[in-house]
């Protein structure tokens, strides 16, 4: 009976350890989904749809693929307009408050051209509680629709100011605005979302290995450690064999960062960048109706064009420029422009032919002769002095002179251009 009783105790316990094991796995689901459940709630709450557009605003971020963010990280913004509007952009954070992003204390001006990437720079705030945030934006017909006179004050006073403390109340008070615009008049954007994790604190050190702490200014570039990609700026790199290593940084528009370190045992090397930028530049875009044409920027010889097919100038620095074409037989052409840096300008240029002229200096015997030329009248003669006809292209003409009691005169006459040609008339009187 004692034997027989051992193995009944035995499946009891394990029956509970399973009970147990299973509790605890949906109560941790349970409060993982609670949570997506919550955000997915709030990202209902807040984006706003436009049933018919006729013109679009685009919002994307530098993370396209993995919009996760760290505090006291660099983030940057981007968007795009199909048309000349007036944008507003706010941002939702976890606790609920909202900020306006653009307009703000250094681009005051909210028109936005059509076509152009505008962006806004910002850091991840330290303090900020981790969860998911929201980005959406506005664009109106008019400038006096968003952002709000209240709001309009707060942004000469504040680089990212917090107009609202409830994104609900925030949301309706939009919703009771663009309800009665026409639909033609206004926008909105795609809801941008990404996600704020919490910085976890570095593991205890490991006999053998050592930890590399990296960071840069700007942040979010990329480390490599031997070659080897490890992630983004700050980054952790734990549990690294001790000996010699190289760092290297890579962030876009930024010059290459590298540095050998020695690891010791069971420490932590800390390593702090401070990337230089690259030079900024832009390039033009040319477009010309003739093929072999010299271009000159500021002056300086550059390239030749291609018949009907764009080339491009690179590296421009950023700036006004005089752009420069020429061609034998075709009028020079030239424009001033303006380049931005990252920035592409386009350009079209359009090569008249040059027209060359000559004269014709019209010597004659007698005054008051009418002279045509293929048959279109012009002057008269005048028998102290030559009649000068000028502005004639180059070719062939047939003369007539016309006078009552004489003979008509007529003859064909060759012009050249940058000459004058000079013609004798005698006019025999009628018997």
């Amino acid at each position: 009976m004692l034997k027989d009783q051992k193995p009944g105790k035995s499946k009891i316990t394990w029956s509970l350890v399973v009970v147990l094991a299973l509790f605890l796995f949906l109560s941790i689901t349970g409060i993982s989904f609670a949570q997506t459940h919550q955000e997915v709630e709030k990202m209902k709450s807040i984006e706003i749809i436009h049933p018919r557009p006729t013109f679009n605003l685009r919002i994307w971020l530098d993370k396209e693929k993995d919009p996760t963010y760290y505090p006291g990280e660099r983030i940057t913004i981007f968007f795009q307009v199909t048309q000349n509007s007036y944008i507003t952009i706010y941002h939702y954070d976890t606790e609920g408050r909202v900020k306006i992003l653009f307009p703000n204390r250094s681009s005051s001006n909210n028109l936005v051209t059509r076509g152009e990437v505008q962006r806004i720079e910002g850091i991840i705030d330290p303090r900020g509680n981790p969860g998911m945030e929201f980005i959406q934006g506005f664009a109106f017909t008019r400038s006096t629709i968003l952002p709000l006179e209240q709001e309009k004050e707060l942004i000469l006073k504040e680089s990212t100011p917090e107009v609202s403390k409830d994104y609900k109340r925030h949301i309706n008070s939009i919703k009771g605005i663009i309800t009665n615009l026409p639909a033609a008049s206004w926008t909105v954007s795609n809801l941008v979302a990404y996600t704020i994790k919490p910085v976890t604190p570095p593991p205890p050190p490991l006999v053998n290995y050592g930890r590399i702490m990296v960071n840069s200014n700007p942040q979010g570039a990329r480390v490599y450690l031997d070659n080897s990609y490890k992630g983004v700026t700050p980054l952790s790199i734990d549990k690294v064999t001790t000996g010699q290593h190289q760092i290297r940084l890579v962030l876009q528009d930024y010059q290459d960062w590298s540095r050998d370190i020695f690891l010791s045992p069971n420490q932590t090397t800390s390593i702090s960048a401070d990337l230089i930028p690259l030079p900024q530049y832009g390039s033009i875009s040319i477009y010309c109706n003739q093929g072999n044409a010299r271009i000159y920027l500021d002056g300086d010889y550059q390239r030749t064009t291609y018949a009907n097919q764009s080339v491009e100038i690179k590296n421009v620095k950023p700036g006004y420029h005089k752009i420069t074409i020429t061609k034998d037989g075709y009028q020079e052409w030239s424009s001033n422009i303006l380049v931005n840096a990252n920035q592409t300008y386009i350009l079209s240029a359009y090569l008249a032919p040059e027209i060359a002229y000559g004269s014709m200096a019209v010597y004659c015997n007698v005054s008051e002769a009418k002279i045509f030329i293929n048959g279109t009248y012009k002057t008269t003669s005048s028998s102290s002095q030559p009649k000068i006809i000028s502005e004639l292209k180059e070719r062939e003409y047939e003369i007539t002179l016309v006078k009552d009691g004489y003979r008509t005169w007529v003859q064909d006459v060759w012009v050249y251009a940058g000459t004058t040609t000079s013609l004798y008339v005698e006019m025999l009187e009628i018997e």
